[in-house]
């Protein structure tokens, strides 16, 4: 309702001289945008609210063209100013004058400044188009004009808004915001665009409602959009697709330090995880919430329930402060809003959240029980099995939680990637295991730690987006929870006959052979207990777990089965870490790891420091470790320097000593030891571009060095990504890399150079919110001594409604050197072919319903060519000869898994599963590619179907 009209504020000026002159003039700048469209959107609105005329002026700053809203430019300077005055107090706080001249010959014409200001009333939101969000104007111009000044993410100090709390809801968490509870509750409604990071205003109007009760959190989003621009699409539960949907990001430390974060996917499909500081987002972490998402008239809208005991907070008493995100993704244009306007490329996210109050809230305990039984035939043994066994979840407060798991089950559920590996360098596998999982973000020592982390939205429409932390590299993490459970430590052969050969303490006669398979097979747990919690600026954590004895079949010389046994192993890890967030954050933290078996123990203490400016351009993580192996002893540390000066401008600085007797791969992971790396990166990304949508460019030095201070690992990597406005996207990179020295393939017979090598790649994306994506890819790469490696892939997805989507992955690799060792000093080059597709398919009975096919083969064919040996006394390699007779080095390789999954979520964290798994690996080198997938598919070594209910009781 208008309540105020403010007229005559003019009036008539004196005619000027006749003769040409310039004449001080002045005009008030109302705001500046990335985009004409926003800019007009603007003008239209302020136009409602002055008399003023407006108009738009184009303006280059820090290189970047924006779009001002301006008033006409008039030589009254003081009637300017008072207009502004006027302006400030009733439209825009922000606006400001922008002093010129003009050039007036004969009589001044100049029109009368009077303008009538419309001032809405305080209770009144003022109106907003179809196109542009109902938030206030004055809120999003401040920001606005804080970008301007500082080319600094916007970021104020924001009054924290206080929720209501309800007794009685009465909420049905169906998506329909039906209920009454839903009609006066906060509301955040000042969107922006985030990614690409123009921070224009949101295209479409969204909302966040919130109340709390004595049982969790209530939060609701209204999503206009055009009905038909919506994507929704089903998943299995964090699954990172691209489709409609918003996420709530929760600092629930209240001070920047540690947070969840939850999504609900047009559809009904949810994603959650944990954050750390400032934007180390995991989806290591599943919870026991509800949420879903309905269709409205004019778009969607979704409910979720967050229950306060499911969730880690200090205790802090019956009043309570956290910080609130909101991200929306719009698949159809490729853009993700957020509120308040916190890009990817900015320096801040935790901190910087939206603060929100509570009062009154003592959450009640939390006490679950998981049991659960599984059954497994196994195929190829003839054979079921049966397993019982329970997960214990119990939350006495909100700062303390113990669980513990029981006989448990943890094979068959989720195959990992099929990966050759031929190098002498481990393979990274991901944890997939919910106890693991569950409260993991404690025993994260540094981001190199953070081994799964993504943000809480879906990726981008082209998969060809990459930032300059894309290049850590391999983990360096002292708590590899895969260890648990993982292959057992390898029996060891005895001289047959041997008095001291005893098969039932891991040793075995050299007469008896033992299948690769049952050598790699997991261990069975007995189970495993974890204690995290938080005493103010201290959090901990405690960890055990005791595996059990595991028993291979092996064969003698005559084919009789011999049973050999290996004893499990113990394991123990203790977790401290004290952080202040007071004007930046400083953290000091401690852990210890122990993997303990009868044959060997190993001990590892770790101290880990941060540091951040209260700015957060400059960030600090650092580690010293300490290694006691069998009484062998080492030492290694790293840091991290990253420092955003803007936003869209990353450094990274990067320094690890590691000594060649560290040794943390008992319990955790490193690439290698005896190494020393000095690694920068930087990355520089622009949005709305004229021709382009967004461009990305990378570029990563790495000179690496073992301890006798041999180049090992040296690169200049130039990577850059253009997005165009049709969200298709070019991916290029461009790699040297200088003379080097291998001091690891040959297995401890000597080191040798390697000549300087260039890699080229090239790949293009499509728009995957489409139903028919594509993607493309080619690379170019000097082999090691000689010849080139050429490769291709094509990608295909097809998604034609939201419960069906089809993947089909194909990757061909043509290498011609390809240097690998053979025994001892001995090395071979081949000529290589290597195909790799791979299929997956889900079909959504219901959004709780899911039936999942996987398939993936790599099949590999190689000639050898070349034979070298590595001299005594390090150098080049020297060419060899192979002896007359000698059996050839020509070999072949075809491994295949294959996967065939139903799950139903009966309740959150409740489900059945039922899973037919197959894989094999053969090595016949004679058949053509088309043999060795046939025999790879129809002679398998696993073949198993398992059965598994799991289901959660308690509050």
């Amino acid at each position: 309702m208008r309540i105020l009209q403010l007229v005559a504020l003019g009036w008539a000026l004196v005619a000027a001289p006749c003769e040409a002159r310039e004449v001080p003039a002045a005009s008030i700048v109302f705001g500046s945008f990335s985009s004409r469209g926003v800019a007009e959107n603007a003008l239209a609105r302020f136009q409602t609210q002055i008399d003023l005329q407006l108009r738009i002026h184009e303006v280059e700053i820090n290189k970047r063209n924006w779009f001002r809203v301006t008033s006409q430019m008039d030589t009254a300077l003081n009637d300017v100013e008072s207009t502004l005055r006027v302006v400030r107090e009733t439209i825009i706080p922000g606006a400001w004058v922008l002093r010129s001249t003009l050039e007036v010959s004969g009589e001044l014409a100049v029109r009368e400044l009077a303008a009538k200001v419309r001032v809405a009333s305080s209770a009144t939101t003022p109106a907003a188009d179809e196109n542009q969000t109902a938030g206030s104007p004055v809120k999003k111009m401040n920001l606005r004009l804080q970008l301007e000044s500082s080319q600094q993410t916007p970021v104020s100090s924001l009054d924290a808004i206080v929720l209501s709390k309800i007794a009685n809801a009465g909420i049905d968490v169906d998506g329909k915001l039906t209920e009454s509870a839903w009609g006066s509750t906060p509301v955040l409604d000042t969107f922006f665009v985030v990614d690409p990071d123009t921070l224009d205003d949101a295209r479409f109007n969204s909302e966040v409602k919130m109340f709390y009760t004595d049982k969790g959190l209530y939060i609701a989003t209204i999503n206009q959009q055009p009905l038909d621009t919506l994507v929704p699409r089903l998943s299995s539960r964090d699954s990172d697709i691209n489709r409609d949907g918003i996420s709530i990001t929760l600092d629930t430390s209240g001070e920047g330090l540690y947070g969840l974060w939850f999504g609900i996917n047009l559809g009904g499909s949810l994603i959650d995880g944990t954050v750390l500081p400032e934007k180390q987002f995991s989806v290591q972490w599943d919870g026991p919430w509800y949420g879903e998402s309905a269709v409205t008239e004019n778009g969607y809208s979704t409910e979720m329930f967050l229950p306060w005991s499911m969730m880690a907070m200090p205790d802090t008493g019956d009043d309570r402060r956290m910080g609130i995100y909101a991200r929306r993704r719009v698949a159809h244009i490729d853009e993700e809003w957020g509120y308040p306007a916190l890009p990817k490329t900015g320096s801040k996210m935790m901190s910087a959240m939206q603060p929100i109050e509570i009062h009154g809230v003592r959450p009640s305990r939390q006490f679950a029980v998981f049991p659960f039984s599984a059954a497994t035939y196994d195929n190829m043994e003839n054979e079921t099995k049966y397993r019982l066994g329970a997960d214990i979840f119990w939350r006495p407060s909100t700062n303390l939680q113990l669980t513990a798991t029981l006989n448990p089950d943890f094979g068959a559920i989720e195959s990992d990637d099929v990966v050759v590996n031929l190098t002498a360098f481990e393979t990274f596998f991901p944890e997939k295991r919910l106890f693991f999982l569950e409260g993991s973000d404690i025993f994260i020592t540094s981001p190199r730690s953070n081994v799964t982390s993504s943000s809480p939205s879906v990726t981008s429409g082209t998969g060809a987006r990459r930032s300059a932390s894309s290049f850590r590299g391999e983990p360096t993490t002292l708590f590899n929870s895969r260890r648990i459970g993982g292959a057992p430590i390898s029996p060891t052969q005895c001289e047959s006959g041997s008095i001291s050969c005893d098969t039932k303490r891991g040793q075995y006669p050299s007469d008896v052979s033992i299948s690769a398979v049952q050598l790699g097979k997991p261990s069975d747990l007995m189970g495993a207990v974890k204690l995290t919690g938080q005493q103010g600026p201290f959090r901990y954590g405690v960890l055990a777990a005791s595996e059990e004895d595991t028993k291979f079949k092996g064969e003698d010389a005559i084919g009789n089965p011999v049973r050999v046994e290996q004893l499990g192993r113990d394991f123990g890890i203790l977790r401290f870490l004290y952080e202040n967030a007071n004007k930046g954050r400083r953290s000091l933290g401690w852990m210890t790891t122990a993997a303990m078996h009868p044959g060997s123990d190993a001990y590892v203490h770790g101290l880990d420091v941060h540091y951040q400016t209260a700015s957060r351009r400059w960030n600090l993580d650092g580690q010293f470790m300490y290694s006691d192996v069998d009484n062998l002893e080492g030492f290694g540390s790293f840091f991290d320097l990253d420092y955003i000066p803007k936003r869209g401008l990353f450094h990274r600085f990067s320094i690890d000593y590691l000594d060649d007797t560290l040794d943390i791969n008992n319990l955790g992971f490193i690439r290698r030891n005896d190494s020393v790396n000095f690694r920068y990166a930087i990355n520089i990304t622009n949005s709305n571009l004229k021709k382009l949508r967004s461009r990305s460019h990378s570029v990563f030095f790495s000179q690496e060095y073992n301890t006798d201070w041999f180049a090992t690992r040296s690169g200049i990597f130039w990577r850059s990504i253009y997005t165009f406005h049709s969200r298709n996207a070019i991916n290029t990179q461009l790699a040297y890399f200088p003379t080097r020295w291998d001091d690891r393939n040959s297995d401890g017979n000597g080191s040798f150079r390697i000549h300087d090598r260039w890699v080229g790649e090239l790949s293009w994306g499509t728009d995957s919110s489409r139903k028919v994506s594509l993607s493309l890819f080619a690379g170019l790469q000097q082999e090691e001594l000689s010849g080139w490696n050429y490769s291709a892939r094509v990608g295909v997805t097809y998604k034609p409604n939201d419960r069906f989507s089809f993947d089909l992955d194909a990757d061909f690799m043509r290498r011609h050197g390809w240097l690998l060792h053979q025994t001892g000093r001995e090395f071979t080059t081949f000529d290589a072919r290597i195909w790799q597709p791979r299929i997956s398919m889900d079909v959504f009975l219901t959004a709780k319903q899911q039936i999942r096919f996987t398939m993936q083969w790599i099949g590999m064919r190689a000639e050898e060519m070349d034979f070298y040996l590595v001299p005594v006394n390090d150098g080049d390699l020297i060419a060899d000869v192979k002896a007359p007779g000698a059996f050839t080095d020509d070999f072949a390789i075809s491994r295949i898994t294959a996967q065939l999954r139903y799950r139903w979520e009966i309740a959150p964290l409740s489900d059945l599963f039922l899973v037919y798994t197959r894989g094999s690996s053969h090595a016949v080198l004679d058949d053509e590619f088309s043999d060795l997938f046939r025999d790879a598919l129809t002679d398998p070594v696993l073949d198993f179907f398992v059965v598994k209910l799991r289901y959660r009781f308690g509050n």
